[in-house]
Order: structure tokens, then sequence, then C-alpha cells
């Protein structure tokens, strides 16, 4: 058993981000997920005890202001009053609950989520949330990402995409179904039966696997008890605890966790920083990963041209922020910016990788979205086995106006003219045809002198 402490302030350990790269391309790596994970900004969902606190306050307010004052703090107990008189969904989750506070954007940890949903990246992802903001992420990627809230559902949505599991329940699908004290999980049919199918896949699909737990250590312990009954018997292979508590702290809230991350034969890792920091830092170094493979892919044709061998640093891939990145691997993968990139490895990409290799040759520099060379704006985009004027349709972006040249690589040019051509100017009702001149390799070659 190994412990690495981190520091709130330091990167990730380099040894820990290489193992969970690894679990990820062995397809073992589950993430659970929870209320740390949404408190990081822009998100900056309220905690536990602020929504207690919210909730009481309304109470006093508008029903009852002879309400104990300590229950201000203690959600579950203050649910309970209201589940005992059967009031639970139609007064305190409809009418208490401060659901605009969920309304958030979505943040960097969010974004990492989605990505590796949608790539498979993740074998799963089991969420405590009630929020969508790791859904609405995903669709402004271009992608539909539907959440589960029991095992049943969740293998369904595997066919799509890795499932996301809400075991306790969604801010906008079936709200009062949502959990907020433990008799519901005995008392309510519905939440017992979607419990107990949860634990049938976790006990399936988490054995063996390799856990990311990122800010679950809740302060509700019927939560942190009931993933821990989910867990009995999982036997996982390593739990890396991603969450800034000191582990005192951390052994208090969640005792029956703690003992299974603290198990024999479990490789147990505590990184003390932000797990929306960490889960984009793990995400940037996939995309760069994955666009060191299209490099490489092209080295051996570009060294056959050369007679020797490439400069090392040709192959480095792009030192840029993790949207960047992702908007590099949807051009590597062929795909506009109204999709989203779903490839866990590339495709073909010999092509594709030499007119990178081509242009660093030349001294292009690195932009966030390509190249500038000579003081000319360059985009590669993947166009293999297709014609050219094809995969410029499909990327009629408003405006286009980040490149001067679009090389086009793999994709051949016959001189077709364009399915649908919209003139017009940026910020017109109809859309208007880019102003980008797009090449195939050859052309461009020529046109660049590369």
């Amino acid at each position: 058993m190994a412990k690495i402490r981190r520091t709130k302030g330091g990167g990730l350990d380099a040894a820990v981000r290489a193992r969970l790269l690894a679990s990820m391309e062995a397809g073992r790596l589950v993430l659970l997920c929870g209320a740390g994970l949404s408190m990081a900004p822009p998100s900056s969902l309220p905690s536990a005890w602020t929504v207690a606190a919210r909730c009481y306050d309304r109470y006093v307010m508008s029903i009852d202001p002879a309400c104990p004052q300590e229950l201000r703090g203690d959600l579950e107990s203050l649910a309970e009053i209201f589940a005992k008189e059967d009031m639970l969904g139609s007064v305190f989750i409809d009418a208490l609950v401060p659901w605009e506070d969920f309304v958030r954007p979505p943040n960097v940890g969010h974004a990492a989520v989605a990505d590796f949903l949608i790539t498979r990246l993740a074998a799963g992802v089991v969420s405590a949330n009630y929020d969508t903001l790791i859904e609405r992420r995903a669709q402004e990627y271009g992608f539909d990402l539907l959440a589960s809230l029991d095992g049943d559902e969740a293998k369904v949505q595997a066919r799509k995409h890795a499932p996301l599991l809400k075991f306790h329940g969604c801010s906008v699908r079936e709200r009062r179904a949502t959990v907020w004290t433990a008799s519901q999980l005995t008392e309510d049919r519905v939440i017992a039966a979607r419990i107990e199918k949860t634990k049938t896949w976790m006990a399936h699909h988490l054995r063996e696997s390799d856990l990311l737990v990122v800010g679950f250590w809740s302060d509700w312990s019927y939560l942190n008890t009931v993933l821990a009954e989910a867990l009995t018997g999982v036997a996982p292979l390593s739990v890396t605890l991603v969450d800034l508590a000191p582990e005192d702290v951390l052994q208090a809230k969640a005792p029956e966790l703690w003992t299974l991350a603290n198990s024999e034969n479990v490789r147990f890792t505590h990184v003390q920083r932000s797990g929306a920091e960490v889960l984009d830092e793990l995400r940037r170094a996939f995309s760069q990963a994955y666009l060191r493979k299209v490099l490489h892919a092209g080295r051996a044709a570009l060294e056959s041209e050369l007679g020797a061998e490439c400069e090392a640093g040709w192959l480095d891939p792009p030192d840029l922020g993790s949207e960047e990145l992702y908007d590099l691997r949807r051009d590597a993968e062929g795909v506009p910016a109204t999709a989203a990139a779903t490839l866990r490895n590339p495709g073909p990409s010999e092509v594709l990788g030499y007119a990178h290799l081509l242009l660093r040759r030349a001294g292009a520099s690195q932009t966030p979205v390509g190249y500038d060379l000579a003081g000319r704006r360059i985009r590669v985009v993947n166009g293999s086995g297709m014609l050219l004027q094809t995969v410029q349709d499909r990327f009629r972006e408003t405006p286009f106006e980040v490149a001067d040249i679009v090389v086009c690589a793999g994709a051949t040019d016959v001189g077709l003219p364009l399915n649908v051509v919209r003139e017009g100017r940026p910020g017109d009702i109809i859309r208007p045809s880019a102003s980008a001149a797009w090449l195939d390799l050859s052309a461009a070659r020529r046109e660049l002198d590369v």
C-alpha cells in the first residue's frame, strides 16, 4: 500500500498521473464524483452546510419560526421533519431546496469528466451530485450525453457513451425522487429499488477497477454509507482520493470509505488538491498524448523524405490549455466545432502527422488553432479518405476567421463546388462562407513552400 500526498499548490505527481493515464488506456478507471467537484469556480455550487442553512432560513421564515437553531446546519435532520409528515417532496424538495443555486456554469472538472465519458476514457462515472453540469458541458461540445439514475439505465446508456450514474437523484429528472435523508433509502420504494439496482451494477462494473475519487467525502453521512455498502466486495485495485481535506477529517467523515481505501492489496493515494484542477490536468495530459501519436504517425514519411531523423522538438505536442488542445483534437479527428471529439486514439493519421511535421520543419510556430508561418495563419484538419469540398462544407463555422489557409490533410481536391454556398458577412442571419483558402496537402506545399 502506497500513500502519496500532494500539497494544494503543487502539480499532480508525475507517477500518479502516469498510473491514471495507464488505467484509462486499459479501460479500468472509474470516477466517483461528489460535491467537491461542483464547488470549484466558476460553478461554485453551495456546500451541504450552505444548502441546509438556506433551507432552514426559508423554513423558519415561512413555516415554523420556533424550529431549533441547531438544525440550521443539519440538512438530513431538517429533511427528516418533512419526511415524517409525508411532505418531503411537496414542501421540502419543491419549496425549500434552493434549486436555483444549482444552476451555474460548468467548470474545467465538469469539462474533463464529459470528455472522459464521451471518449470512454473512463469506464464509468458515479456521481452524488444533483446538478447537470457534466451533461451540460457535453451538450456544449455537441454531444447528447444522458445521465442514468440506476444500474439498469446505466447498462442502456453504455451503448452510446460511458455511463454517468447519478445514484441519488438529479435536479432535472424526477426531482422529487432525490435523496435527502436516510429514511428514504428504505421507506421510499422508488429510491430503494434504484439503490439496489445501482449496487448490483457497481458490484459488477467496479470490481478490480481503479477508483478516482473526486470531492466525494461528503458532509452527508448517509451518502457515504450508501456508497460504502455499494462498494462492499468490489475489491478495487487502487483508490486515488483527490480532496483538499486532511486525512483525519476524511476518516472522521466517512470511516467506512476510509477503511475500504486503506484495505489490504489496495494502492491508496491521497492527492491534496482541487478535484477540478486535477481532472483538468489529467485531461490535458491525455490530449497531449493523443496529439503526440498524431505527430509520430507522420514521422516515417518525413524521415524518408529527409533521409535523416526528425528533430526531437518537432515531435513534441503543443503546450496549450485543455480547451485549446481539445480543439486541436477535433481538427485531428476531422470534426467541426459543432461536434464532439469521440476518439480515445487517433484514426489513420500518417498524412495528417506528415502535414504537421512539414510545417514544423519549415519553422512554423504553434498557435492555439494551428500554426503561424511568415505571418500566415494555418489550420490543419484531417480529411483522410474524403473529398476536400465535403470536409470544407462540414466545417462551415461562423465566423471562420481563425486561419488564412486550412490544410485538409489526406483529402482529395477534384474541383467540385461546395454543396451549399452561404455568402454573407459574419453577423448576418445567413451564415457567411469561410474566408480561409482550403487546400489539399499537395496544393498547400506549393502555396507555403514547405
